[in-house]
């Protein structure tokens, strides 16, 4: 990962930003990173470090992430918003919005505490609707500046019906409203957890 701080639209799409990214010394991961502690704040943004452990060979690096300072909240009382703009991630490509959609979604199906259930679908339809920021209205397919990596760029040659503007739309309606998960997971009880901490 670069030196610079990586710009996020929230602590959110930090750590989906990690869960998305390969090991840089073995290739695999997943990536994962302990709890944020700020390096600098201001008025605007905050300046979070998160040690980051590759969970397949070990190698250890710290990264550093600027976040809004209204988005950099660890609250476990409500599930986290990902990107409060109509600005696609700066971070996270398309391709690998895509593929969070579909890795979250299968954790949900198999997760029996419902409550987390509910939590993880509206994560998985926040990765859709990120995904779907990077669409122009008039194209189906996702314009080349909306592909960050050349595995990207080699899945959307090989695997264009993937990347369908439609057939995301398709997936997101198949989802119950945004409003309509949040009331059912208010209604939850359960332990809370960390929404950081779904796959372990």
């Amino acid at each position: 990962m670069p030196d610079e701080p990586l710009a996020a639209h929230s602590l959110a799409e930090a750590y989906l930003y990690l869960m998305a990214t390969p090991c840089g010394v073995c290739g695999r991961g997943p990536l994962e990173g302990t709890d944020p502690y700020p390096e600098k704040r201001d008025e605007s943004e905050v300046l979070l470090n998160l040690k980051v452990t590759c969970a397949s060979c070990g190698h250890h690096q710290n990264s550093t992430f600027r976040i809004p300072a209204d988005a950099a909240s660890t609250s476990t009382d409500a599930p986290p918003v990902v990107n409060q703009s109509d600005e696609p991630s700066r971070i996270i490509d398309v391709a690998q919005w895509i593929t969070l959609f579909r890795a979250i979604t299968e954790v949900a199906g198999r997760e029996k505490n419902k409550r987390e259930a509910r939590r993880l679908g509206i994560e998985a339809a926040m990765c859709l609707e990120e995904a779907l920021k990077f669409y122009d209205e008039d194209n189906d397919l996702p314009p080349s500046e909306a592909l960050f990596h050349e595995n990207s760029r080699n899945r959307l040659r090989d695997y264009p019906e993937q990347f369908s503007r439609q057939r995301l739309i398709n997936l997101r309606r198949k989802l119950p409203s945004m409003s309509i998960m949040m009331q059912r997971l208010k209604r939850g009880q359960g332990k809370k957890r960390p929404w950081w901490r779904f796959g372990r």
